[in-house]
C-alpha cells in the first residue's frame, strides 16, 4: 500500500506488452483509470478517492488501445444485469436498459440522450440495495470524463440554451 502505481505497472509488472488506454482497477465496479493518470496515483484508498476512482480489491484489467470504450461499458452493464439478484428494480432493470441503450448506439444510428444516461446512473447509484448496481456508475462516469472524445459520436449533441 502506498506504492506509486507507475512503479507497480512498469517495474514490478514489467510494463505493458501492447498499448493500453485504460486500467480497470478494483474489479467490475472499480475505477476506470486512463493510462495518463497512472503517474498521479499511489496504491491506496486515499489517492484513488482523491482522483475520483475506487481501489476496490486492486485487481487490474487492461483495456487495449484498440478496444472501443463503448463496448467495454456495454460489457459492464451486461455483467451487472447477469449478476443481479433481481431484488431491487434499479439494478435488475437499470443495468438491462443500460446494456440495451449502448447496444442500440453501437449497432445503429441511435444516439444516446446524455441526460437519460445520467438519470439511469443516478438511479442505479442511489436506489440499488447493494454495490453491484450502486457501483456500476463509477467506471461509466470515469469513461465519460476521460474518453469523451472517443464516446462523443454515440451521444446526441447537447441542446444550447
Amino acid at each position: 500500500m502506498g506504492t506509486p502505481l507507475e512503479r507497480i505497472i512498469n517495474e514490478l509488472g514489467q510494463g505493458f506488452r501492447l498499448p493500453v488506454k485504460a486500467l480497470h482497477i478494483g474489479g467490475p465496479l472499480g475505477g476506470l483509470v486512463p493510462v495518463s493518470m497512472i503517474s498521479k496515483l499511489t496504491l491506496d484508498f486515499e489517492s484513488f478517492n482523491e482522483h475520483g476512482f475506487l481501489l476496490g480489491h486492486a485487481s487490474i484489467v487492461c483495456l487495449p488501445q484498440n478496444f472501443p470504450v463503448i463496448r467495454y461499458l456495454q460489457h459492464l452493464f451486461q455483467f451487472t444485469s447477469h449478476e443481479s439478484c433481481g431484488k431491487c428494480f434499479p439494478c435488475r432493470l437499470g443495468s438491462k436498459r443500460g446494456a440495451e441503450m449502448l447496444e442500440k448506439a453501437i449497432s445503429s444510428n441511435y444516439k444516446i440522450d446524455r441526460q437519460l444516461l445520467d438519470d439511469l446512473l443516478e438511479t442505479l447509484e442511489s436506489g440499488s440495495l447493494c454495490m453491484l448496481g450502486g457501483g456500476l456508475p463509477l467506471p461509466v462516469r470515469n469513461a465519460l470524463m476521460y474518453f469523451d472524445e472517443e464516446l462523443r459520436s454515440y451521444f446526441k449533441l447537447a441542446a444550447h440554451a
